[in-house]
């Protein structure tokens, strides 16, 4: 009895420790296969449109009227501004104006910021153009010369310097003579005309200080007759064989005979081609270079110089010797440019007062 009660015992107490349960077994999750990531699609964004840059400066270049102080300088100061404009990738134009106002207004309503104004009797126009246009730059070459502004430059407002032109004349003349005589054809009449005629005795006396000068004034040599006998004179009587007109003087006449009969002449500019093979040197007029200088310190955001003188200076006027039929030799040549370049330096003066066109 105590054996089966024992045994019961040992029964109830495995029920009650839950026995041998099995347990479902959990199932391992299931990971879905990755897949290969794809980036989204960007919309592709256009580029932002370069703005065209704005020229620094765009150059108009007028053509007045004619300029009385010289031939070809137009040519000049379109050379000048148009290898300007080229070198520095800058818009650049060059026309007529027959109507300087209108062309002014034009070339403004077009985006010029530098307008070079060239013709005589302009100086009202572009004085009222620069007061209605201050943030245009205006540059005018012409006779009489307006006031200069600080928007308006004159260039040369008393025109190209007399007594100096007529210095570097007589320094050629008196280098180029072999006769040791020689000859101008000037006007006296204002000072202008005695700062030619000063200054040339002055240069020639430089070069040569044994010539003897021969003073011409065409007015009193009226009619064919009389210019053939002055011709005779000065080339048989005198033996003048070198001469230089002074400009305005009216003296072209006389060159050309004169160099007909073997004459060499000095010419202020470009020589026409009748008198090329007698022409031993050239008085340049250069306004081309000032004008350059004035357009490169625009550019560079200085201010021009100013007043703008056409003298040896600015390189406004400039000696170049050619010469003709061995006129001048090498030996002349360093001479007379020695003298040239210190009056453009300013180390050598013409001696000449500008107020009475008269030596000191």
């Amino acid at each position: 009895m105590r054996y089966k009660a024992a045994l019961l015992l040992v029964m109830l107490v495995l029920c009650g420790c839950g026995g041998f349960s099995q347990s479902t077994p959990t199932a391992a999750p299931t990971e879905a296969p990755s897949a290969t990531p794809v980036p989204p699609t960007a919309t592709p964004v256009p580029p932002t449109p370069t703005a065209t840059p704005v020229p620094k400066l765009r150059i108009g270049l007028l053509d007045a009227g004619e300029l009385g102080s010289g031939t070809n300088l137009l040519a000049l100061l379109d050379a000048g501004a148009g290898e300007f404009a080229a070198a520095h990738a800058l818009p650049y134009t060059m026309l007529a104006a027959p109507d300087a106002a209108a062309a002014v207004d034009a070339r403004i309503a077009a985006g010029d910021n530098v307008i070079v104004l060239a013709g005589d009797g302009q100086g009202a126009t572009v004085s009222a153009a620069a007061t209605a246009h201050i943030g245009v730059t205006f540059i005018y070459m012409g006779q009489p010369a307006p006031a200069a502004t600080e928007n308006l430059i004159v260039l040369g407002a008393e025109g190209f310097a007399p007594d100096e032109l007529g210095f570097l004349a007589g320094l050629a003349v008196g280098a180029a003579s072999r006769s040791e005589v020689v000859a101008a054809v000037v006007s006296l009449l204002d000072v202008s005309g005695k700062a030619y005629d000063s200054g040339f005795q002055n240069g020639m006396r430089v070069a040569c200080g044994r010539c003897k000068y021969i003073q011409i004034d065409t007015r009193i040599y009226a009619g064919r007759e009389v210019q053939q006998a002055l011709l005779i004179r000065l080339r048989e009587d005198e033996r003048v064989d070198t001469i230089w007109a002074a400009p305005g003087a009216g003296g072209d006449w006389l060159l050309e005979g004169c160099a007909q009969q073997g004459c060499r002449v000095v010419t202020n500019g470009k020589p026409p081609a009748v008198l090329e093979p007698a022409v031993a040197a050239v008085v340049e007029l250069r306004p081309d270079v000032p004008l350059t200088a004035i357009l490169a310190a625009l550019w560079e955001d200085r201010a021009p110089a100013v007043p703008v003188a056409l003298n040896a200076a600015s390189g406004a006027l400039q000696l170049r010797p050619l010469g003709a039929g061995a006129a001048l030799t090498a030996a002349d040549v360093n001479v007379v440019m020695d003298f040239a370049n210190r009056l453009a330096s300013g180390e050598l003066s013409t001696g000449i007062d500008p107020a009475t066109g008269l030596p000191f």
